[in-house]
């Protein structure tokens, strides 16, 4: 997870964050990421930093966002031997486009030795009071409501498909080797009772500027559901049902947003306002939906209150750096702040979520949420943290209703 530098306490603090992975960092340059394919999309950019999400071409369009034709979710014929032959480690022509993802399923790829290398092992991060603006400039980052006040996350109660069916891990494939994050199953729109979409982090599925989609990206819902075993004990027992009790989940899709491809890293930018993606999954084994087999999922309220304005959040997540071993659903809660990321003329970045929480590298992903008229909603998801203070999320608007919708209605 990330870290935050105290410069005094004033209104205004400088930040520095890095990546709530619990890996090693995540780029390397190969290309410039997605790009925008036609002229709305540039002038929804100069409205919104983050309003093109890069899927150029034709097909249905939303709100401004455009599905390529025919795009294949999966590799066919040698090319997909290939990949499951090893080809998948390959990362010298790493895709980063949109219309570039490609995760085909690889049978009994995610051994206990596989699950037990996704672990914390986060670069330092040096101190400073600015950080990149994606565009080459630099911006200060400011919390103007101050500082939150430090609060211990606590352990969700086990068993977790009672208490918290929709939450569970994502791992997946870098050139780093395995990583780790969190994630969430939310409602499907064009699926009512029977969705596949998973809510996580734009940085649990993208690199960033100069790297490309992970591989091998996989959801386990209600991992370790009885919370009896530690992480080893845990990998080692992966496809239990005390373990997995619902199974394991592959991404065949993945839409995040195109601020993220362009301008996301290891270390903080203006991009973390756009750090959030979805996931369409199929099962290892059985039909039904995702939904269908836990009996829950999770609605997103878009445009839900600001974070001045928020007054009973929460949120969840398996942290896996010390003290934590990325075995064990943690939570927080309370109020928020606001964590402002920089500003890009004429409009500034939404400013983000910002809680006091101790969680951190495995955390990412992990949803926020709340109670609205009586119902539960996913408000935003863990993006950024100093691993000690506090636990930032986007907040959710326009562009990420598009990622949403775009990732349910190719699958209608």
């Amino acid at each position: 997870m990330p870290f935050i530098r105290r410069r005094g306490v004033t209104a205004a603090v400088a930040v520095i964050a890095a990546v709530m992975l619990t890996a090693t960092a995540c780029g390397s340059n190969t290309n410039d990421g997605g790009k925008a394919s036609a002229s709305s999309s540039d002038r929804a950019n100069r409205k919104d930093p983050g309003a093109d999400t890069g899927q150029g071409g034709g097909g249905t369009s939303i709100g401004g966002f455009k599905l390529p034709d025919g795009v294949p979710t999966e590799l066919t014929g040698d090319a997909l031997q290939k990949w499951k032959d090893g080809g998948w480690k390959d990362f010298s022509n790493w895709k980063s486009k949109a219309e570039d993802f490609a995760n085909p399923y690889i049978k009994d790829f995610w051994t206990p030795e596989r699950l037990a290398e996704a672990k914390a092992n986060m670069p330092a991060v040096p101190e400073a009071s600015s950080i990149s603006s994606g565009s080459g400039r630099t911006t200060k980052v400011y919390a103007p409501d101050g500082l939150v006040k430090r609060k211990a996350a606590t352990r969700v109660a086990a068993t977790y498909h009672h208490y918290a069916p929709p939450v569970g891990k994502l791992f997946f494939s870098s050139p780093q080797g395995s990583m780790v994050c969190s994630a969430a199953v939310v409602t499907d729109p064009a699926h009512p009772g029977k969705s596949n979409l998973v809510w996580t982090a734009g940085h649990c599925v993208h690199a960033g500027k100069g790297g490309g989609w992970y591989r091998n990206i996989a959801f386990i819902p209600s991992f370790n559901n009885s919370a009896r075993y530690g992480i080893q004990q845990a990998t080692r027992n992966a496809r239990s049902s005390s373990v997995s009790p619902y199974g394991i989940y592959w991404a065949d899709w993945a839409t995040t947003s195109q601020a993220w491809i362009k301008g996301g890293a290891h270390q903080a930018t203006v991009a973390y306002a756009y750090d959030y993606a979805v996931l369409h999954v199929k099962p290892e084994k059985g039909h039904k939906s995702l939904q269908e087999s836990l009996g829950s999922a999770l609605p997103v309220w878009f445009g839900a209150p600001a974070a001045n304005k928020a007054k009973n959040l929460k949120l969840r997540g398996y942290p896996a750096e010390a003290p934590y071993d990325g075995s064990k659903m943690y939570d927080c809660r309370g109020a928020t702040k606001r964590l402002v990321l920089g500003y890009s003329y004429p409009s500034k970045y939404p400013a983000q979520y910002m809680m006091g929480c101790t969680m951190n590298g495995g955390a990412s992903g992990g949803p926020w949420f709340t109670t609205h008229n009586g119902r539960t909603y996913l408000v935003s998801n863990n993006s950024l943290s100093d691993r000690r203070t506090y636990v930032s999320g986007p907040h959710l608007g326009d562009n990420a209703k598009q990622v949403y919708l775009a990732t349910s209605r190719k699958f209608r």
